[in-house]
């Protein structure tokens, strides 16, 4: 469903059909990214993490659902211990000793002790893969930790092992929160629950204005698992899925738009898995901005390093930052008194559990604060009512006349983590 009010538009869960979960409880999703001099990370691909955000690794030497490192083996690999429901792509294996261990695909999965920042092992590999020269011509110094021959990192794969038909595709979608069909171009694909012969066919004429629009298959196209063929009116073929016809929605211009969600109620986005979110986190879109993540309907911010970018932060996509800076940072971005007054952490249940993008980090007063993709979040006092979003581009620059102990911690973490004692504020993109 969404609502309009202030130019903002709502997506809540019931926005998509029925879905499973997108990972278990337990498992994280991170963005393993490259990071630029003044633009934004580039994106390389999505691994699945233990609880902490740690890479997770394949053992070359084990056989499907079978896990051969043992005895000195699993005391450098430690096997990722199974505390969720295995479903789909995530299986749970029993090892030797009688302990469950996570297989994705049917590899178990593992994490590496010589590892010491959560992820730094995938981004070391990530980088080495697109950039063949020195890392320390990357933004940020590497370790330069890679993993031995026999093992390697385990990279999520939103299809799975799902059969999909020619121009259909399979993808995560912020927007959508979830893994969701979109069409080779990927453009958001909608499922349409209603008569398909009768209101599904309202426009089957060419040349008129289509607002939902038909995926179309070819004459000769077979059904392939949960896709099907449907006859239109005007004698073409249309692909449909678990007996839903397929459509595309006419504001979706680029890949990622879902603005097709609560037109019609009749069409859902044609959603595979639904990611975790926290009890009243919705996502909101705002004109000129786009998504942003809200709690009960009150924007959600984050802070992250003073630094220029090209083109500004506005740009599509460029609210993108580095997995392991905010892994860092935690819940240090903001612990003054000054700052406690205008941002209010958004409060984790002392028994959350990471799940997806959203970790639970503990802060210096004992509590614990919800983090998404590694930052933690915030909401602004500014911001009075729903959909406003007053702290966005705010920048809070270090005060050197603050002497107290949290001031000097703050700003002596910024500075190892950014390079800069000052934090840029913006709203929270999923």
């Amino acid at each position: 469903m969404r609502l309009i009010a202030a130019a903002v538009v709502l997506l809540s869960a019931s926005s998509a059909l029925a879905a499973p979960q997108t990972v278990p409880q337990g498992v994280t999703l991170v963005e393993v990214v490259r990071e630029l001099s003044s633009s934004q990370p580039e994106f390389l691909w999505m691994r699945p993490g233990d609880p902490d955000g740690r890479t997770l690794f394949t053992y070359a030497k084990d056989a499907p659902g079978v896990s051969n490192c043992t005895g000195a083996c699993a005391q450098e690999w430690i096997p990722f211990a199974v505390n969720g429901k295995a479903f789909g792509d995530w299986t749970a294996i029993k090892r030797a000793d009688g302990a469950q261990q996570w297989a994705y695909r049917g590899q178990p999965l593992y994490t590496w002790v010589k590892e010491e920042v959560p992820g730094d092992v995938a981004t070391t590999v990530g980088v080495k893969e697109v950039f063949n020269s020195k890392l320390a011509e990357n933004a940020r110094k590497l370790n330069e930790l890679e993993p031995p021959a026999d093992w390697k990192i385990a990279r999520f794969n939103a299809a799975g092992t799902r059969s999909v038909p020619d121009g259909v595709d399979i993808r995560s979608v912020a927007g959508a929160q979830g893994i969701i069909l979109t069409d080779f171009a990927g453009l958001t694909l909608y499922a349409y629950d209603g008569d398909a012969k009768k209101d599904g066919q309202r426009c089957s004429s060419s040349g008129c204005n289509v607002t939902w629009i038909p995926v179309t298959a070819p004459a000769l196209a077979a059904n392939v698992g949960d896709f099907t063929l449907v006859s239109r009116n005007d004698g073409t073929q249309q692909w449909a899925w678990q007996k839903k016809p397929l459509y595309r929605f006419k504001d979706d211009k680029l890949p990622g738009d879902v603005h097709g969600v609560g037109i019609d109620k009749k069409w859902a986005v044609a959603q595979l898995s639904d990611d975790f979110r926290p009890a009243g986190v919705d996502i909101a879109f705002h004109e000129g901005y786009g998504d942003a993540l809200t709690v009960n309907g009150m924007t959600l911010y984050t802070g992250i390093a003073y630094e220029k970018r090209w083109g500004g932060r506005n740009l599509r996509d460029n609210y993108r930052n580095a997995y392991y800076r905010g892994k860092k940072l935690a819940g240090n971005t903001c612990l003054t008194s000054d700052c406690l007054t205008r941002w209010k952490p958004f409060a984790a249940p002392a028994a959350a559990v990471a799940s997806g993008f959203w970790e639970p980090i503990a802060r210096e007063d004992g509590t614990k604060q919800w983090s998404y993709k590694g930052y933690a979040l915030y909401t602004y006092t500014g911001d009075k009512v729903a959909g406003e979003m007053n702290g966005n581009d705010a920048y809070d620059i270090a005060d050197y006349n603050d002497v107290s102990d949290e001031a000097y911690k703050r700003n002596s973490l910024l500075v190892e983590v950014n390079g800069v004692n000052s934090v840029y504020w913006h709203i929270a993109k999923p």
